[in-house]
């Protein structure tokens, strides 16, 4: 079941948003009006993680679903078409494709969020859309909680509607990050039995076994992950051979 599946118009911006606890463009609270707004301030720092998280994904989905991330210099055109037709579900999808190219993630999250309303089924906008509420989680808050929730409740739901290797390892990393190692092994077995050509799945649980201190299954894993002969990131090749040292000396 999807969860902020509607949009609603914010009191206080008059914008439209999905139909979250707060407005997602202003910060503005939907269900208290006396509460604080929620802080969307970016600085440096929380810049420059969203930058870096924007290219893990452009990369991963680049290999796994061939993405090219053109669609920004046809937004202007795509707003065009909405405007023709409002209802078509993929106009509003590739609306929020461009945005989040941009890197303005919040516009992406209302463009995605109508994609969703016009067609439940849509598994890759509620992917999407849980892949901007993670990289906008503020790295140094303690108002990571909302962000968390809303990217676990998208990825659950994708996982429900079309089952895939990239949505079970993004899930596996936040649910592992929030300190659930042991569900998140089970995320990236699921992951390699839907595809075991996927190397990163590998490195994810390899690295999640370690923490749980199953060093010979973490070697295993680290070493599989080693055997592919392409990887989209070369300093995962470097931390997985630094892994399998490290185990190796506690042993």
């Amino acid at each position: 079941m999807i969860k902020y599946d509607q949009l609603i118009v914010c009191p206080n911006c008059g914008e439209e948003t999905p139909n979250y606890e707060d407005c997602v463009l202003c910060g503005h609270s939907l269900a208290d009006s006396e509460a604080s707004p929620r802080d969307l301030a970016e600085d440096e720092i929380q810049t420059m993680m969203m930058d870096a998280k924007l290219q893990e994904i452009k990369a991963k989905r680049e290999i796994l679903y061939g993405d090219e991330w053109d669609h920004a210099p046809w937004l202007e055109r795509l707003q065009q078409l909405a405007e023709i037709a409002p209802e078509n579900a993929k106009v509003h999808y590739y609306i929020g494709a461009a945005y989040t190219e941009m890197g303005e993630y919040r516009k992406a999250i209302v463009s995605y969020t109508r994609a969703i309303a016009l067609d439940p089924t849509m598994a890759d906008a509620v992917r999407r859309r849980g892949d901007c509420q993670h990289i906008l989680v503020p790295v140094l808050s303690d108002d990571v909680d909302a962000y968390y929730d809303r990217a676990l409740a998208d990825y659950e739901a994708a996982i429900e509607l079309e089952p895939d290797v990239y949505t079970y390892n993004v899930h596996g990393s936040v649910i592992a990050s929030l300190g659930r190692v042991e569900e998140a092994i089970e995320e990236y077995s699921q992951a390699i039995a839907i595809n075991p050509a996927y190397p990163e799945s590998f490195f994810n649980r390899g690295y999640a076994n370690k923490l749980v201190s199953n060093s010979e299954q973490a070697i295993a894993d680290f070493e599989t992950f080693l055997s592919f002969d392409e990887h989209w990131n070369d300093e995962m090749v470097s931390m997985a051979r630094s892994h399998i040292r490290e185990l190796n000396e506690e042993d």
